[in-house]
């Protein structure tokens, strides 16, 4: 699509900002493993704000809903909950039964998971036109309905939680995917058969550590990984100075990419769907009947 470019630079640089303003907080998700944890804690938390019958935050049920995809083991979940828990992203809810440990998001949990959510669909609406953006501010419990069908959509494709090597030396490891970010963003459009490196301008290794706030020990292994992938290279022998990325890691980072946005398009069309007056009162507020709120959305370009 033509503009898809756009919307996922656009994307890629409200995340940046993110991570800059809300360090402590992009920190805790800033692995693959724990981004896809965070995903599903939360979706768990608004499946049972909606439905009290449905079981709220808790190892077994997060181990549960990851069953079949490798992503985390028992022992695993449960030190992210932990640790979830020791920085206030969930607080633990009463349970008569103390073999269970249950939970609920905070507060900051809903915001940061809105921002998230919203940056991905202003990226959309960029791509197709669209007004889903301008919709979850009106309807601000769209989220609710949305959010837990996205993260279930990236759950069940493996060429999402399990990206490619090139993508995966990058987004395996702390705050890698900011940096796969900051190398790409401002990349022109490429044609399918593009070979030639990329060059991107002046790149630091440490001044990425810094800005993001890794070790320098970090960041230089990340990069001398994807130099000796062919992945990265730079115009002097030393890691710093004009900088090239190759065609192969531009074009698995936009497919990467595109799997994400295409799972938010899907899940927010389907909220719309099923939004109904027990839910979220789409009628009444401007006159909007749920047909004209759908035709509004700017779906139909992009759900393919």
């Amino acid at each position: 699509m033509e503009l898809f470019r756009d919307g996922l630079a656009s994307a890629a640089r409200e995340l940046l900002e993110t991570h800059l303003a809300l360090p402590r907080e992009v920190h805790y998700v800033a692995d693959l493993q724990r981004w896809l944890l965070s995903q599903m804690t939360v979706a768990t938390h608004f499946e049972n704000r909606l439905d009290p019958a449905a079981p709220p935050i808790s190892v077994k049920h997060l181990v549960k809903a990851l069953e079949g995809t490798g992503i985390a083991s028992r022992n695993t979940v449960y030190g992210f909950l932990q640790e979830m828990k020791r920085y206030g992203f969930v607080v633990p809810l009463p349970c008569a039964d103390r073999r269970q440990r249950l939970f609920q998001a905070t507060e900051m949990t809903e915001r940061l998971i809105r921002r998230y959510f919203d940056i991905h669909l202003r990226a959309l609406d960029i791509i197709d036109d669209g007004q889903r953006y301008d919709l979850s501010c009106r309807y601000p419990a769209l989220l609710f309905q949305a959010q837990p069908r996205f993260a279930r959509l990236l759950l069940a494709q493996d060429d999402w939680h399990k990206p490619p090597p090139s993508i995966a030396k990058f987004v395996r490891s702390d705050s890698g995917s900011s940096i796969l970010h900051d190398l790409i963003k401002n990349v022109a459009p490429l044609a399918t058969d593009m070979t030639l490196p990329i060059w991107v301008g002046k790149v630091s290794p440490h001044a990425l550590s810094q800005r993001y706030r890794i070790s320098r020990t970090h960041a230089a292994r990340l990069f001398g990984q994807a130099r000796e992938a062919g992945l990265v290279g730079w115009a002097r022998k030393s890691n710093r100075g004009d900088c090239w990325v190759s065609p192969d890691l531009v074009h698995a980072y936009r497919l990467w990419q595109a799997v994400k946005l295409a799972a938010v398009s899907q899940a927010f069309n389907e909220a719309l769907r099923c939004a109904n007056r027990t839910e979220i009162e789409l009628h009444g507020q401007d006159g909007m009947e749920m047909s004209d709120v759908r035709a509004n959305a700017g779906f139909q370009k992009s759900d393919a």
